[in-house]
């Protein structure tokens, strides 16, 4: 698996095979340790990695005969998160206003280093010339960005964005507010300078190897891709945030101005590609990456007073809830027929199903491709909830979990952005509905850490990267991962006999961020006791005193802090205690602790101040079943709110100073039990 340089790992040998030695590929720089385990037949070990790169460790039993684990080993989490935005926004954005892509983010080349231009496309010629300024290549960078900037603000950062949105979104890729017909509509492929002159287009289309369709859709607006809404939505949605929490950090749009934005795109999304291409796009049909932020900006247009704009996207995706749960018994498509994309979105749909209660319907859309009206004359959550199961287990067939190499345990084929997108919901259903959640916190975690492997980072004494060395790729990333020795990469589908990649990442970072996207999504530093590795921390650094735990967070963001673990007071392994806690700003402490008890009843962290600044942080909290605690800033009880939000049913607001703030949350249930035994 891959394993960020500041956590250990765990890994247990079940086996009747006589264990004669583990061999660590450099014994000088590897720590492996033997722990005791709660179940007998386990071997079970710890292990600390200082070489960064791959690191082999080689079991040698039953006479010689010899079992290989492959591990990845990055620098930490936080790390790479805040060097892939430095990255981009230093390495890849074009700034030259004599170009018609000026403010785009492009694709860049390890091998070369060098960020390819349509001046200078290197393999993406004919139709694959796309990914240097639109598509899911051209479009993942900038939200990725924006997602890293809500809990780690930088003003140049941000200052890009705005850069991009200015220069090259605005007017160019997105058509103005003012345009008409398909006013905030986002142009797809080849870019939108050829897609805005009907003469160009032509021309284009008439240079296409195969380009009869190309020339029967002329007469289209090429704003039809559903695909490409999502980022854009993502991206808006995001700069809102950061405009409402970081005011001075922001200049081209206030937070009402990009929350418009993010509507009025997210409308577009859902009307301009069934409207246009009915017979392909079928927007309610398909799982689509990214769009699954669409129930934050809901959220956030009821809260900012815009009720009619989050109803009627509400609305909407309702409708496609619905159709993944009752109306098509295989929804697993998206591009493909199956397809690994989807299972972000299919994830989301079932949790949304499962957790809220929707009205029954009839005639709610008629299908003009089938020529029929979808009707729903029951709505269950129970039904959700099986649509849950069932798209998990069709998830697993494209996600390793039997071989645990880095480049499969946790990840789709090639090890592409659907590893972490798709595995966000696996660990959500850990930490919120599996009955045996361990297996599956495992798989989950696994799925978050694993495409980062194919970042290129490092430090002076390692040459800045294992993949492609040298500083000025320190923070570069691949695209995808080739396990064999060679073999060929579709970026490269149309360039004159195909390219071939040798193993390791792709040399292009192409659609990557779109998985570091979800990445931030998924980042949380986790706490359970699995029934073989006992009590252990996902994304964080654990110690263990008597009944206490001492955590550093370290899985990259540092706001999310979950509990999933055995309730002790009850017999059966399926009653299972769950707590949640979510910073909306700033972060657990960088060199701090947060403090539990092993039963609970408190515990305590410091809130450090990202921005220094006095302002408010909101915290968001799910507590386990028929318990009730209170919450103590700097000593003070501050009262927490219920939200009717099923994930988050609390919430409370700290005033954050300069310095921080010391949080307790206390168990009080239990007092009460005590004084009434007591009496």
């Amino acid at each position: 698996m891959t394993v960020p340089e500041n956590l250990t790992a765990r890994f247990s040998l079940h086996t009747k095979a006589k264990i004669e030695e583990i061999k660590a590929e450099f014994p000088g720089r590897t720590k492996i340790k033997t722990l005791a385990s709660p179940v007998a037949g386990h071997r079970v070990y710890e292990v600390v990695f200082e070489k960064l790169g791959e690191n082999m460790l080689t079991i040698v039993h039953d006479g010689g005969r010899r079992t290989f684990l492959e591990f990845f080993v990055t620098e930490p989490m936080e790390t790479l998160i805040k060097k892939r935005a430095r990255f981009i926004v230093e390495k890849q954005q074009v700034k030259d206003p004599a170009t018609w892509w000026n403010g785009v983010y492009g694709p860049y080349d390890m091998a070369a280093k060098v960020t390819r231009t349509v001046e200078d496309p290197d393999i993406f010629l004919d139709r694959m010339v796309y990914a240097l300024t639109c598509d899911d290549p051209g479009l993942a960078k900038a939200p990725f960005i924006a997602s890293k900037n809500v809990t780690f603000p930088d003003k140049e950062e941000i200052e890009s964005l705005e850069y991009y949105l200015e220069h090259f979104v605005w007017g160019g890729l997105q058509r103005r507010g003012d345009e008409r017909p398909y006013p905030y509509g986002v142009y797809g492929t080849p870019h939108w300078y050829v897609n805005r002159d009907p003469a160009r287009r032509k021309a284009y289309a008439e240079s296409l190897a195969s380009n009869e369709k190309a020339l029967s859709d002329l007469d289209k607006e090429h704003v039809w891709r559903s695909y490409d809404y999502p980022h854009v939505v993502m991206l808006y949605f995001h700069m809102y945030q950061i405009a409402k929490m970081y005011p001075g950090m922001s200049t081209y749009l206030d937070a009402a101005g990009y929350l418009n934005r993010a509507w009025e795109t997210a409308r577009a999304f859902f009307t301009y590609p069934y409207e246009i291409y009915p017979e392909y796009y079928e927007t309610t049909k398909w799982g689509l990456y990214n769009e699954l932020v669409i129930l934050d900006l809901i959220e956030a247009l009821e809260r900012e007073g815009s009720p009619a704009q989050a109803a009627w996207l509400r609305a909407e995706w309702e409708k496609k809830v619905k159709y993944f749960v009752y109306d098509d018994l295989y929804p697993f498509r998206s591009e493909y027929a199956f397809d690994r994309t989807a299972f972000e979105s299919t994830y989301a749909f079932a949790k949304y199903g499962a957790t809220r209660d929707m009205k029954p319907d009839r005639n709610l859309w008629f299908d003009l491709k089938l020529k029929k009206w979808y009707s729903h004359p029951l709505v269950r959550r129970e039904d959700s909830r099986a649509f849950m199961d069932r798209q998990l287990a069709s998830g697993l067939v494209v996600r390793g979990w039997l071989n645990p190499a880095y480049y499969t345990l946790g990840c789709d084929p090639g090890v592409s952005y659907m590893a972490a997108m798709g595995g966000w919901g696996v660990l959500d259903f850990a930490l919120n509905f599996a009955p045996r959640p361990f297996d599956w916190l495992q798989l989950g975690y696994a799925s978050y850490l694993s495409s980062w492997c194919l970042m290129n980072t490092g430090r002076p004494e390692t040459n800045f990267g294992y993949w492609y060395p040298g500083p000025e790729n320190d923070g570069a990333s691949g695209w995808q991962f080739q396990s064999a020795k060679a073999g060929g990469a579709w970026m490269g589908s149309s360039y004159p006999g195909g390219v071939t990649v040798p193993r390791g990442p792709w040399r292009y970072d192409g659609e990557i961020d779109l998985g570091y996207g979800g990445a931030l999504r998924t980042a949380a530093t986790v706490v359970t006791r699995d029934p073989v590795f006992g009590w252990f921390a996902y994304g964080g650094a654990m110690v263990e005193r008597g009944g206490e735990l001492e955590i550093n967070p370290r899985d990259g963001l540092r706001r999310r802090f979950h509990v999933v673990i055995p309730d002790a007071a009850l017999p059966f392994p399926e009653d299972i205690r769950r707590l949640k806690l979510e910073l909306g700003r700033d972060g657990f402490a960088a060199e701090g602790r947060i403090v539990m008890d092993k039963s609970l009843d408190k515990i305590a962290f410091t809130v450090e101040n990202r921005t220094v600044d006095v302002h408010h942080t909101t915290l968001r909290l799910s507590l386990p079943a028929h318990t009730a605690y209170e919450l103590i800033q700097d000593g003070r009880p501050v009262p927490m709110v219920m939200t009717g939000d099923w994930d988050y049913p609390w919430r409370a607001e700290l005033e954050v100073g300069a310095k921080g703030a010391k949080i307790e949350l206390v168990r009080t249930d239990r007092r009460v039990i005590e004084k009434k035994n007591n009496h």
